[in-house]
């Protein structure tokens, strides 16, 4: 018997759902980016987003994640201990701290970024019998379903 539109439908969010129950599996695992040290993927894609910034700020990196600024603040005071990051005042603004990527952070950023590509590309390789618009398709559903979800933190 052939599934309804609304069975498909429903089918679709739970395989989101384990999706990101098995991405929080993976997340729970500290693994080395190119350094003997372990990270975490939340440090990484932390380091990640400081170095697509080049040089950034506590709120910038707070509104990109939404999360609090304690919680950055948190995260960036590990990644300095580790020496992944340096903090700094702003020369121009003294009350703005500035955060960027010390050459061990950059290090770390930059295996980050080809690991993610070799991952993706093995990904897409495993997935030839779907379209460029299958995939455009799912950007446009997830993009939705990250709208919702986002009206729903923000309330």
């Amino acid at each position: 018997m052939e599934m309804t539109r609304e069975e498909i439908f429903f089918e679709m969010i739970e395989t989101i759902y384990e999706m990101s129950r098995k991405l929080s599996v993976y997340e729970s695992v500290p693994r080395t980016y190119g350094t003997e040290d372990e990270l975490y993927v939340v440090e990484a894609h932390t380091i990640d987003l400081i170095g697509t910034q080049t040089v950034t700020t506590i709120s910038e990196l707070a509104k990109i994640t939404k999360k609090t600024k304690g919680a950055i603040s948190q995260m960036v005071d590990k990644l300095i201990k580790k020496d992944f990051v340096i903090k700094y005042k702003n020369p121009d603004d003294n009350r703005q701290v500035m955060i960027e990527l010390t050459d061990k952070g950059k290090k770390v950023y930059e295996f980050h970024q080809k690991l993610d590509r070799q991952t993706y590309l093995k990904y897409l390789e495993q997935l030839n019998q779907y379209s460029t618009e299958d995939f455009l398709n799912y950007i446009k559903i997830s993009t939705y379903l990250i709208k919702e979800l986002d009206d729903l933190i923000d309330k």
